[in-house]
């Protein structure tokens, strides 16, 4: 993103092709590279208004997919079967209100933000939690195979989400798309192919 006053390239091409937000580009540009969607997925998506990743989402995978968004506040987009919108905070929300819509997922993404406070120590921890409740959220609903894509703000603790994911995926990435700014600590871990644990009891 360029600095203030500057004109937005990102900003611009949403606008002209119809994203409600230049955040499309940052999930497009890491779909293309690690190829997240395919035809008819499901997909949860942690923090969605606006909306610009349900819409490049709903654009993958199609009306035989199945798209959930959980937010504190609406996306601005038409919401419509088989996109569903979720009400509520992940740290707090009942999970059993989005299994009822379905019971797991291909792909779970969270973008979610902490409100800053301008010290960073404080905004990474915030940030840091948040990913976290994403990921508790991920064991529970993602199939095996599922990929999780979670932003973080980067500080001396992101590491330990890292390690988290290196141990319940086949691969695990470290992604700063071209739509962050480069002076932004926004950064986000990709993990493909999940490990899911069996249950206790079964092998």
């Amino acid at each position: 993103m360029p600095r203030p006053g500057l004109p937005d390239p990102y900003r611009k091409r949403a606008r002209a092709e119809g994203y409600v937000a230049r955040a499309a580009y940052k999930l497009k540009e890491i779909d293309e590279r690690y190829r997240l969607f395919k035809e008819g997925q499901r997909v949860l998506d942690l923090g969605c208004s606006p909306g610009s990743w349900l819409q490049y989402i709903a654009s993958r995978i199609g009306p035989t997919g199945l798209l959930v968004g959980v937010d504190l506040t609406p996306p601005v987009i038409e919401m419509a079967p088989p996109l569903y919108f979720v009400p509520g905070e992940v740290e707090s929300l009942d999970l059993e209100t989005v299994t009822a819509i379905s019971p797991d997922f291909d792909v779970v993404l969270s973008d979610l933000s902490p409100k800053t406070t301008g010290t960073q120590e404080v905004d990474q921890q915030r940030s840091l939690a948040l990913a976290l409740a994403a990921w508790e959220w991920a064991k529970k609903l993602l199939k095996p195979g599922g990929h999780f894509l979670v932003k973080v703000f980067e500080g001396p603790d992101s590491p330990v989400l890292a390690a988290l994911l290196k141990k319940a995926f086949s691969r695990c990435r470290r992604v700063k798309p071209a739509g962050s700014r480069p002076a932004s600590p926004e950064i986000y871990f990709l993990g493909l192919n999940y490990r899911a644990m069996p249950l206790k009891g079964k092998r």
